[in-house]
């Protein structure tokens, strides 16, 4: 009796893992969702994506340069109801020729990003600013950007690691600077 028990402990150990440790899983590639990625996009982009499809659940989203200016696509589940859509850095949603559709808004002088986890990446910026950076603080490590509009004018206001020798730039989005 005891030797027919002790067998029925070793293979229920071993078909329920119990004689092993936890699974370890080896993930090749790091863990995204389409809701991870959509809050990562800058406030402009996430604003015309909502009031263009709502709530429509996002199945892919894509991102491409098209020569200074950055394109995301989304695609949705439900691709009958929602085709896909573009839209540019700037908020303007655009058509499947990429001509602007709906034009962004125009703020009042205000950012349109928030604090470091919101800030807009060097990816997200029109060629001509990128290259104002780096040829304004090519050894400064850019800590956070934000796009401001005033009477319908772009900048971004770049703020380094190290403001004692980097003071911010404010930066056109033309790439012109201003301070």
């Amino acid at each position: 009796m005891k030797m027919h028990s002790l067998w029925f402990v070793a293979v229920a150990c071993t078909f329920c893992g119990c004689a092993s440790g936890p699974a370890v899983v080896d993930y090749q590639e790091p863990l995204t969702s389409p809701g991870g990625e959509f809050s990562k996009l800058p406030p402009t982009v996430q604003n015309s994506v909502r009031a263009e499809a709502g709530m429509a659940e996002i199945h892919d989203i894509s991102k491409a340069r098209i020569g200074p200016e950055t394109v995301y696509e989304f695609r949705f589940m439900n691709q009958e109801e929602f085709p896909p859509l573009y839209v540019a850095s700037d908020g303007s949603v655009l058509t499947s020729n990429l001509t602007v559709a709906v034009g962004a808004s125009e703020d009042t002088i205000e950012a349109s990003t928030g604090s470091g986890t919101s800030s807009i990446k060097m990816d997200d910026l029109p060629l001509k600013v990128v290259e104002m950076i780096r040829r304004s603080a090519p050894t400064a490590e850019v800590d956070s950007i934000s796009r401001l509009t005033s009477s319908g004018e772009v900048f971004y206001d770049v703020a380094f690691k190290d403001p004692v020798h980097h003071p911010k730039l404010l930066i056109r989005d033309d790439g012109r600077l201003i301070k």
